[in-house]
């Protein structure tokens, strides 16, 4: 089926939260430590808030999982600290290739998206801190369903758009992510930003330069 709407995950493909461990390191002598150990545990934490009843939104398990892992790395971070590091996830920088990639699908008449976990209004300044806001017509957020990717019910909120999941090709930088997407019905891209051993990807990509390629062969195969 042809696709007709692009959807861009956030965190980890457009935005780099690689860039906390500077941050990071005026709190805690192993930055690149702490920064892995609060994003799993974030992730972990919005497996858990997707259950029934036990929905929090983004911004709260991201605070919950700094507070939980700042023992591990000798961090005593004040409340002035820990509103500064969750302020940060909305003062990201984008990624080098992330311009490109929204512009190659908008020249392909394919108004970018973004669905992602992360509140919208946090989503949303995110966006025009990083530059990128203009190419965004719409942001989709998990917390509208109260709920987290990979559940379906996240991906599914773009039938408001007016598509089919099958005529949507979603962009993500993390494995987990496009697994969930292709099992919601839609085609996946993934952005090899981070190593995957076992993951075996529908489409693959080192970066979002290759998009436009990308976009142009699947013109083609439904032509």
């Amino acid at each position: 089926m042809a696709i007709r709407l692009i959807a861009f995950d956030l965190y980890g493909t457009v935005l780099d939260y690689g860039a906390l461990v500077e941050t990071l390191r005026a709190y805690s002598p192993m930055p690149e430590a702490a920064l892995d150990a609060w994003r799993q545990r974030q992730l972990q934490l919005c497996n858990a808030a997707a259950m029934p009843g036990r929905y929090v939104d983004f911004d709260r398990v991201t605070l919950q999982a700094l507070t939980e892992i700042a023992p591990r790395f000798h961090m005593k971070p004040s409340p002035e600290d820990l509103k500064r590091l969750i302020d940060a996830w909305a003062q990201l920088p984008a990624f080098p290739d992330a311009r490109a990639g929204f512009e190659a699908a908008e020249r392909r008449w394919l108004s970018p998206i973004v669905l992602t976990n992360a509140v919208a209004s946090t989503a949303r300044n995110a966006l025009v801190h990083a530059g990128l806001a203009s190419h965004v017509k719409h942001v989709i957020s998990a917390d509208t369903v109260k709920s987290y990717k990979p559940k379906p019910v996240v991906y599914h909120q773009v039938a408001a758009l007016g598509v089919e999941p099958a005529e949507v090709l979603f962009v993500s930088g993390n494995d987990w992510d496009c697994t969930g997407a292709r099992q919601a019905g839609f085609q996946t891209l993934w952005v090899a930003r981070r190593r995957s051993l076992t993951f075996k990807p529908e489409r693959k990509i080192e970066t979002l330069l290759e998009l436009e390629t990308v976009l142009r062969d699947l013109e083609l195969s439904h032509r």
